[in-house]
């Protein structure tokens, strides 16, 4: 796993020096090896440039070969300006981080695989990844003894090009090299040729 906090006990002031200087040798390793993405604008609010940084199981930051539709950066937390604020009458919408500035994006990727990025699944009931497959997006779903794959199309989720579906006779919750191996099936599929699956409603 990708390093994060340390595993001995922090307080708060802990937790935000390192923070602030893992942000500090992000920034200074993406300035001397990658090139910021600019994003942006959404309605009235400024575009942003930013960082992709992958960070692979050894922990090593890397650069990512190709970024997915899914990790484009958007604002995450947008509200309309409340209209009796009057320490922002003129205020539009209220953007959480720095609009304009340079920000950061750390990706927690899986496994190398010849010609697929995978970002390590996240959750629990369902399990879910993304990433690419040969350029395309994927995205990895698992709930409840099945398990489904979805690439390409205009929405992955909800109209992908290729989509399948299966059950698995792992009677717990799947582990990551599960995952990965599941994934790596799909791509198989995928890349074979198997005819596409409905997608359920």
């Amino acid at each position: 796993m990708a390093p994060d906090l340390p595993t001995t006990y922090l307080d708060y002031a802990d937790i935000f020096n390192f923070e602030t200087q893992r942000t500090a040798d992000d920034l200074a390793w993406a300035n001397a090896n990658a090139t910021p993405v600019n994003e942006g604008p959404w309605d009235d609010i400024p575009g942003v440039q930013i960082f992709y940084i992958g960070i692979n199981t050894a922990g090593e930051r890397i650069k990512l070969p190709q970024i997915s539709s899914f990790w484009r950066y958007k604002p995450s937390s947008i509200q309309l300006a409340d209209p009796d604020d009057r320490d922002s009458p003129h205020q539009t919408y209220y953007v959480t981080g720095r609009p304009g500035s340079i920000d950061i994006v750390r990706i927690e990727l899986g496994p190398s695989m010849p010609g697929i990025l995978i970002e390590r699944p996240k959750g629990s009931q369902p399990v879910q990844s993304t990433g690419l497959i040969d350029g395309k997006d994927f995205y990895f779903r698992e709930s409840d003894g099945f398990w489904s794959l979805s690439v390409g199309g205009i929405d992955v989720v909800e109209q992908p090009d290729w989509y399948c579906e299966e059950k698995h006779d792992k009677p717990d919750e799947l582990s990551e090299e599960a995952v990965y191996s599941l994934i790596a099936k799909g791509a198989a599929l995928f890349r074979n040729g198997t005819p596409t699956m409905a997608v359920e409603p």
